[in-house]
């Protein structure tokens, strides 16, 4: 019964924040909160009305702008492309005609059952693509994407960062025992986050680092960390580093915690680790993301990730991709490291981020609610989120503002979910999203 309060207390809220936003916003409609960027009109006309338009001040988390934002962001940031592979390789199908009529999927807290459709618009939805025995079964485009269409993925960046770390391990290139400075001497500061941190700390976020991760605080750590990067407008009253290599120094230890006791979620430990990729690879995060993945896996179109104002890959949220292209990687990673009968990461690494990190960690570690992330079922390993519960294990790539990549092994099952949703953390809405996979699998798992 306290989880069901909790839910609807949460729904609540992030509904008060949504009409919050629609009372100081004309554009939005009162009617329809899930309405398309089409449907409310945004940057339409030569000029748009200004009420309508789009801007880099209101591109990355300000409903309902960002329901056209996520699709066109390279008109406002600094970016570098991921070219395609030489030779494009399609994905095959074998669309499932009873597939959107006959999975159900459970509301959390409120004991509803909701049809495909029902979710997909409830979770604002851009666009999915599910794969079952190596082929699509279904896929769905809304508000105006494509198969083809970038996307932008905020945090599920983090996983392909900590891929290619992996990779590296795995490659031989370094230890995941190795101090962080070994490779990145410039951490070497006194009671620096990174001091006396290990690699496989860092990737795991199990490193002790004073930051908080509340987007809708401007003084908060990953509201600074934003302004750094040129995200997010900078206040007055605050001095700022220069670039994200001299804001990641300033970062300090968290006082209560020692390296390795606790898993906590923080964006800048993804930088940390990309930076010790680009210096044991001698390669930036997207050309390792080609050498090693995309010229492997069939990708075709455009893939591109997002720079900061001095032209340093974002690791922490950067990456743009298409629905396709994802489910190709998500395709390559259920199949254990292979696409088209290539080897393309070795399976040890799958087998790596699959078995999961310290649950005790993560359990002892501020993002286990005992909700979502209930006690003893959840890890986080090498920059994915793992779920252990038998029979469900699966792990994920998660980002805030609904981008998921979700890949359950045992059942070969992979999802690929983007949206556009108008709140960045949600206890309600990211249990909606995992009960929508859990409703796909078991349909799937019970044909």
């Amino acid at each position: 019964m306290g989880n069901l309060v909790f839910f609807r207390k949460t729904t609540y809220l992030a509904l008060s924040v949504v009409a919050a936003i629609i009372a100081v916003n004309p554009v939005a409609h009162a009617e329809d909160k899930y309405a398309t960027a089409k449907e409310l009109g945004l940057m339409e006309g030569f000029p748009p009305p200004p009420d309508k338009r789009v801007t880099k001040a209101n591109a990355l988390q300000t409903p309902p702008y960002n329901r056209w934002a996520y699709q066109h962001m390279r008109m406002f940031y600094p970016t570098a492309n991921v070219p395609a592979a030489d030779v494009p390789v399609p994905l095959r199908k074998d669309i499932d005609p009873n597939f959107a009529k006959d999975v159900k999927i459970n509301e959390p807290g409120t004991g509803k059952t909701k049809s495909l459709a029902e979710f997909l618009k409830e979770t604002w939805t851009d666009a999915i693509v599910v794969i079952h025995d190596d082929k699509i079964v279904y896929e769905k485009f809304l508000n105006g994407m494509t198969p083809n269409t970038p996307h932008q993925m905020m945090s599920a960046t983090k996983s392909f960062g900590g891929l290619l770390g992996l990779v590296a391990v795995a490659n031989g290139k370094l230890k995941e025992s190795d101090p962080v400075t070994k490779y990145v001497p410039e951490l070497n500061v006194t009671d620096g986050a990174f001091a006396n941190a290990t690699f496989g700390q860092v990737l795991d976020m199990t490193n002790s680092m004073d930051f908080s991760e509340v987007y809708d605080d401007p003084r908060s750590g990953i509201m600074t960390y934003a302004a750094v990067l040129g995200w997010v407008p900078k206040l007055e009253d605050v001095e700022y580093p220069d670039s994200l290599y001299e804001y990641l120094v300033t970062l300090k230890t968290d006082k209560e915690h020692k390296d390795g006791e606790i898993f906590h979620y923080q964006t800048p430990k993804t930088d940390v680790v990309n930076w010790v990729t680009n210096r044991v690879n001698n390669a930036s995060f997207q050309q390792a993301l080609y050498d090693e993945v995309w010229s492997k896996i069939g990708t075709e179109g455009e893939t591109y990730v997002l720079l900061d104002n001095n032209a340093t890959l974002v690791a922490g949220g950067g990456l743009n991709a298409t629905p396709y292209n994802l489910a190709r990687f998500a395709k390559m990673m259920l199949n254990n490291g292979e696409f088209n009968g290539k080897q393309v990461i070795p399976k040890s690494v799958v087998d790596t981020i699959a078995k999961g990190g310290s649950i005790e960690a993560f359990d002892a570690g501020p993002d286990s609610d005992d909700i979502v992330h209930k006690k003893g079922e959840w890890s986080y390993r090498g920059q994915w989120w793992v779920k252990h519960t038998p029979g469900m294990e699966a792990f994920m790539a998660i980002g805030v503002h609904g981008q998921w990549i979700y890949i359950d092994r045992n059942h070969d099952i992979a999802i690929v979910k983007v949206s556009s949703m108008p709140v960045s953390k949600d206890t309600y809405l990211d249990g909606y999203n995992l009960e929508g996979f859990y409703g796909i699998v078991k349909y799937l798992a019970n044909k």
